[in-house]
């Protein structure tokens, strides 16, 4: 992919170089995947409360919608001036960014979307994320602002006290609550490691269709590394230990591999 002019992927800088300043599990998901495809790619840094007006400036589109219709901006936002057109090629969201890596590279070194798996994958993501996510979510992103440039904490607290109708020091605060949290992730991670297993031959499987990753794993690593990135003491300790220690097995599988940051 040489002749390929790098990617500009756009990222909200986290304090903790230690990881190359990326936090975020959808931006994760991003840069796996560029990575995954050897595709060269570099990091443009936009603080929280500045997203929407640079999203606006390059062109970029919304990702969602809010209650009162106005347009949502976020990262990952990927603009890729390598299509034949006279602008480059703007995609916001961490789902429809793969989908357009593969359908825009497929000569690359690998396929995040083997043939007919695109539904597959997603139901998939949804259900392990559901079983293992879910049950700690209100934790994480409780954690999420120790980890902020200082210009992102402001913006990201009161975002998310609105968004949860509670102050950020009450989510899922330590002792019944948050040991409650984690029991249930661990119990749905049991569930997720037994349908994994049942792609093998009753042997250890780490990714959901067979020995190499697609991106429905690479978007399971994503949400394991934000866990330890985020919560290392407060969770990442124990899910690193629970099932034998597979699931830090399979982020070390993808993030040695693929977690560069440019």
């Amino acid at each position: 992919m040489s002749s390929v002019v790098p990617i500009t992927l756009y990222d909200i800088p986290s304090r903790n170089a230690a990881y190359g300043n990326t936090w975020s599990p959808n931006m994760w998901k991003t840069r796996y995947a560029l990575n995954f495809k050897g595709l060269p790619h570099k990091t443009s840094w936009v603080a929280f409360p500045d997203v929407a007006e640079k999203m606006k400036s390059i062109g970029a589109p919304p990702s969602d919608k809010a209650a009162d219709g106005s347009p949502i901006y976020t990262c990952p936002t990927l603009s890729d001036p390598n299509p034949s057109s006279s602008s480059p090629a703007l995609i916001t969201d961490s789902w429809l960014i793969a989908l357009y890596l593969d359908k825009t590279y497929p000569s690359a070194s690998a396929t995040l979307f083997p043939a007919s798996t695109a539904l597959l994958q997603e139901t998939w993501i949804e259900k392990y994320e559901t079983l293992a996510i879910g049950p700690v979510e209100e934790l994480l992103v409780g954690l999420v602002s120790k980890q902020l440039s200082d210009a992102s904490i402001p913006y990201f607290v009161e975002t998310r006290e609105k968004a949860f109708g509670k102050p950020i020091d009450a989510f899922c605060p330590p002792g019944p609550e948050r040991d409650a949290a984690l029991a249930a992730m661990q119990e749905g991670l049991g569930k997720v490691a037994e349908l994994l297993d049942k792609n093998g031959d009753g042997g250890e499987k780490l990714f959901c269709t067979g020995d190499e990753p697609v991106y429905a794993d690479l978007v399971f690593a994503s949400s394991l590394i934000w866990i330890k990135i985020v919560a290392e003491e407060e969770v990442w300790s124990k899910v690193k230990s629970w099932h034998g220690g597979r699931w830090e097995r399979l982020l070390d599988a993808v993030h040695e591999k693929y977690g560069k940051v440019y």
